[in-house]
């Protein structure tokens, strides 16, 4: 079996190598090539963000795969992109693993139309992710950001936007809107604070809500309680701009909302004109829709905001295990056993895909 491995400036390709050495290379050799596609964080920052907007088709084909990839079995990386200009380039590619929940860089229905099995990590950054939108909760209401800022800058200031209504969580009602494995987490990590929880989440049961100690509501009736609305939910072409000039406008004027997840999923017009007039009394943001934010938006005009640089999933922990939990996962599938992360498991049943894989037993 030949593998290529396409790192880059966040997870090096020597990540990945280091765990085929582990759970891959014992069964199927080490003819395996090894590089990065992007090693320059901004350059990387720049790319990956442009194919996560437009699609993995927007990028050229890597030079690494033009010379090795005629006669490749698997692709893995994290974020090269995979389109199908890269899938004509490696015709005998029969698994694509990228190590992060998200897909953006691989184009799926082709790779399912090819017979292609894709392999990603849900959940990889989970708990980093929700470990920041409490953080990011704390220190919008209780102005952490700012005072560090003020006193950066020669003051000792302790009146800010929210003067008056500096809230504690103590029962204050938490909005959840999407219920994956991130905002399961967020509840889960909430409930020490001794907080309400509702969560909006049309694809997951009211009965496994209420199991995790929550109670599921509608998003407008969500938005029109909450003290604090946190978005965890999946960007799609059906979840672009769900929150709008209406869900924000039922928001209580002391309530705030931060999002950790996608920028589209909230207009960001209509946010910036809901915090501008004080129509909500602030919010937390870590994700953008241009990515380094453009230093005169509205946004860095704003005293009741607290904005981050796309951190939230970005921990030590994430990077260095993401691989291991990728390929592990991968070699647990080709040894038979039960798999986690297969993305399109309709490709079990393709002729190709099946004969491929008889010859590898």
């Amino acid at each position: 079996m030949k593998a290529i491995i396409l790192g880059d400036a966040m997870i090096h390709g020597t990540g990945f190598k280091a765990a085929w050495d582990k759970y891959l290379a014992p069964k199927f050799g080490d003819n395996v090539i090894v590089g990065d596609f992007e090693s320059n964080w901004d350059k990387l920052q720049y790319r990956r963000l442009e194919v996560e907007k437009r699609g993995p088709e927007i990028e050229d084909v890597d030079e690494t795969i033009v010379k090795e990839g005629k006669d490749a079995d698997m692709l893995m990386g994290l974020f090269v992109p995979v389109s199908s200009k890269v899938m004509a380039a490696m015709p005998n590619v029969r698994i694509v693993g990228v190590s992060r929940g998200g897909l953006e860089n691989v184009n799926v229905p082709e790779a399912t139309k090819r017979g292609i099995l894709v392999f990603n990590v849900k959940g990889r950054n989970a708990h980093a992710v929700s470990d920041f939108a409490i953080g990011m909760m704390l220190a919008e209401t209780r102005n952490i950001a700012r005072a560090f800022y003020s006193i950066k800058n020669e003051k000792w200031q302790k009146e800010f936007a929210n003067n008056g209504y500096v809230p504690e969580m103590h029962d204050k009602t938490i909005g959840i809107v999407g219920f994956g494995y991130i905002g399961r987490l967020v509840a889960q990590k909430l409930s020490g604070f001794n907080v309400h929880i509702l969560v909006y989440d049309p694809y997951v049961p009211a009965e496994a809500i209420e199991a995790a100690g929550c109670k599921k509501a509608e998003l407008n009736d969500l938005f029109k309680e909450s003290d604090i609305v946190t978005v965890h939910a999946r960007l799609l072409d059906s979840t672009k701009n769900m929150i709008g000039a209406e869900q924000l406008g039922l928001m209580k004027k002391t309530a705030y909302l931060i999002n950790t997840a996608r920028a589209g999923l909230v207009d960001q017009e209509a946010l910036i004109d809901a915090l501008k007039n004080k129509r909500i009394m602030g919010a937390a943001l870590d994700v953008f829709t241009t990515e380094p934010i453009d230093y005169k938006s509205e946004f860095c005009k704003l005293d009741n905001v607290t904005l981050t640089t796309h951190i939230a999933g970005t921990t030590a922990e994430v990077f260095s295990n993401s691989p291991f939990l990728l390929e592990a996962d991968i070699a647990k599938f080709l040894n038979g056993e039960k798999a986690s992360f297969i993305v399109n498991k309709e490709v079990l049943d393709n002729p190709d895909f099946k004969a491929w894989l008889a010859k590898t037993k």
